[in-house]
């Protein structure tokens, strides 16, 4: 059994309940659903009991699973791309929440990347550095380096 705060327990119910619905549109059995998803039968069923009183419906997904999949490669192939950059270059027509949204459900967790110390080198390696007295200094307008990876990595 899971606990959760009200919080994570209100996304992981919404969580299921898209999913019972996704699997019961494949055509799958109460039965196979609550295999599937390790819950019980009348979890599935009290979902779908939901689904057909309500008016309201789940939003439809904005991205197929092949471009989830896309999403998810090119992170891999890259891991530093911003999700705006991520929508562009696959031409999705969904807004950069929607990409950060598909590599959280993959796993995959936005960081900042630490910065590397630079002990015991020489003074060769001091001597090509350029120092500032100012608070940051950047020679492009990239903004902040983001970079994404699986968890516990």
């Amino acid at each position: 059994r899971h606990y959760f705060c009200h919080h994570e327990h209100d996304a992981t119910a919404l969580n299921y309940s898209r999913q019972i619905i996704a699997l019961l549109e494949e055509g799958l059995t109460v039965r196979a659903i609550a295999d599937r998803l390790a819950v019980s039968t009348s979890t599935v069923k009290r979902w779908i009991r939901r689904y057909a009183e309500t008016e309201r419906r789940p939003r439809p997904r904005l991205t197929t699973r092949d471009e989830d999949a896309a999403i998810i490669v090119a992170i891999q192939n890259n891991s530093f791309p911003k999700p705006v950059a991520i929508g562009e270059a696959l031409h999705l027509d969904v807004c950069a929440q929607t990409v950060r949204s598909r590599l959280h459900e993959a796993g995959i967790q936005h960081k900042s990347p630490c910065h590397k110390q630079y002990v015991g080198e020489d003074l060769e390696f001091w001597s090509r550095l350029v120092f500032t007295d100012e608070k940051t200094f950047a020679s492009n307008n990239h903004g902040k380096i983001h970079l994404w990876r699986p968890n516990c990595t």
